[in-house]
């Protein structure tokens, strides 16, 4: 195909025929010279394309909606980048999609050609979200409302396109995709901070998705090959959100997104081992005055608990054996309520659901196991009725193996205790003073606490998770399944780690981590856990 040169400048440039500097939505020029800029005219865009052996190349609809570039294929087949309905070319192993090389200019295209920015938002959700496993939580979903918006802020805009692009660029190997998605993330933190400093914009719930659309950028994509990008992406959005108030949450775009980055705020409080503002009361309610909370909501409820019980923990190491046993028998109080609560909201979920929550399956994937000679870790994988389903559970046992880890560890403070009051002789019968007395009392209270039976192996819902990996990593899942899992997976490694005979999970683990990694998870790979 011959290229044909074409003045891009405005109606009122190009017919006074001088120079246009092409700023939108009127150029520099017709508001110097005080005249009307007419706008910018549409031209066809064409893409060259081979149809397959058979089709009819002249049928209706056949290259309507394309880019401004010739793609090659790797192979001598060559294949377009149709944003219309992506091509594939099906193998014995199913569909896939056929790598790419851009030798476009894609960042100018997005800025110009609104049609062009809404086909590549589709074929972002399309390859992103798995929309047939998302069950119930696809109503909750705040990417899904973004091609519903009448209009979006360029914060909002250019964010996703970021997003979207670098997508493309993954699902087709293109690194020239990917090159053009970093120079729109720039554009997209310029267009943040302009709006950050508009008092119109500030607060507006666009900005603020903008802002977690940025920070899915940097999980997915991590352009500085560190996690701090990410971070400071995270605690900006606590600071917006904070500002913002607890009341601009409770529905529409504004609650979805709010969902969405509590889990995020959660996990990394978790990490830190630091309360965050999302445990108090005022942020625990008032964003679900019009939504109420599902099963997936409340357990991370019982994570905002887990940094106040991490560092009563860390002080019983330096406490006198008095004030150690009155704080270990109080945190012991406190972790079997938190696991009658947390068994309740799987009582009440298995209630609300019309069959089983999840099911055995011969496992299929044997690449985890390394050939051991021990056979499979896991013969057996866990499946789901859908991705909603498989969230809430995966999670659901992430924080019954942490909880159940804490008793088992406490049990065992208490253990010592008793028996080095023993060997003391604090419970020496006679004129013991009335310190004493107190202390002997406050000890008896360890046999008021019921026996851990079959909490004590906390490694068990740890397996669950990592029998629940194969369900996660099935290709038709697209970024959703291994979002899933991965943080569950890092709770069951980190808990099992400390003891030597959990190696061979732990390891499995790992590499199952590294599987997750390459599924738009590149922050993983950045990811030192806080032991």
């Amino acid at each position: 195909m011959v290229g044909i040169a074409r003045a891009r400048g405005c109606g009122t440039c190009r017919k006074r025929k001088i120079a246009c500097g092409l700023e939108r939505p009127s150029c520099a020029q017709c508001i110097k010279s005080n005249r009307t800029c007419t706008g910018y005219r549409k031209y066809p865009i064409f893409i060259a394309h081979q149809p397959p052996k058979g089709e009819d190349s002249t049928r209706p609809g056949h290259g309507e909606s394309t880019l401004d570039s010739t793609i090659h294929t790797h192979d001598s087949q060559r294949t377009p980048v149709d944003f219309n309905g992506l091509t594939s070319s099906s193998s014995s192993n199913g569909n896939h999609l056929d790598p790419v090389q851009s030798i476009i200019r894609l960042g100018a295209q997005v800025n110009a050609n609104p049609a062009l920015r809404q086909r590549l938002l589709g074929q972002y959700l399309d390859n992103h979200l798995s929309k047939n496993r998302l069950g119930p939580m696809q109503q909750r979903v705040w990417l899904i409302q973004i091609p519903k918006l009448p209009d979006l802020t360029p914060a909002l805009e250019v964010s996703m396109m970021a997003l979207a692009v670098a997508k493309l660029g993954e699902v087709y190997s293109d690194e020239g995709l990917i090159h053009e998605s970093l120079k729109l993330y720039r554009e997209a933190l310029h267009e943040v901070q302009l709006a950050l400093w508009d008092r119109d914009l500030m607060l507006h719930d666009q900005t603020l998705t903008a802002c977690v659309a940025l920070g899915m950028y940097e999980m997915s994509q991590c352009p500085n090959q560190s996690k701090h990008g990410y971070i400071s992406h995270t605690l900006g959005c606590q600071k917006l959100i904070q500002l913002r108030g607890a009341e601009a949450h409770m529905d529409g775009l504004g609650h979805s997104v709010f969902v969405h980055f509590r889990i995020q705020g959660i996990l990394y409080s978790l990490d830190l081992g630091e309360p965050s503002f999302l445990g108090e009361p005022l942020w625990q309610e008032v964003p679900w005055r019009v939504r109420p909370k599902t099963p997936y909501d409340r357990i991370y409820d019982f994570l905002t608990c887990a940094p106040d019980l991490r560092r009563q923990g860390e002080m019983l190491e330096h406490m006198d054996p008095l004030g150690k046993l009155q704080l270990a028998t109080e945190m012991i109080r406190k972790c079997w309520k938190l696991d009658a609560e947390l068994q309740s909201v799987y009582d009440c979920l298995e209630k609300s659901h019309d069959g089983p929550l999840y099911w055995p399956e011969l496992a299929r994937d044997k690449s985890l196991d390394l050939c051991s000679n021990d056979g499979m870790l896991f013969p057996v994988a866990f499946h789901f009725p859908d991705l909603s389903i498989a969230n809430t559970i995966i999670i659901y046992w992430g924080v019954q193996a942490m909880l159940w880890q804490g008793l088992w560890l406490l049990y065992g403070v208490m253990t010592e205790l008793q028996m080095n009051f023993a060997e003391a002789g604090a419970f020496a019968q006679g004129d013991a003073d009335s310190g004493s007395r107190s202390l002997t009392n406050t000890v008896d209270n360890i046999f008021h606490f019921p026996p851990l039976e079959h909490r004590a192996d906390f490694a068990a819902p740890c397996r669950n998770i990592l029998q629940s990996v194969e369900y996660s990593l099935q290709g038709d899942m697209l970024d959703q399944g291994p979002k899933c899992v991965a943080a569950p997976l890092r709770m069951a490694i980190e808990t099992m780690v400390p003891f030597p005979q959990y190696r061979r999970e732990v390891a499995w683990g790992e590499r199952a981590v590294k599987k997750v990694q390459e599924r738009s998870l590149r922050l993983l790979i950045y990811y030192t856990p806080r032991r």
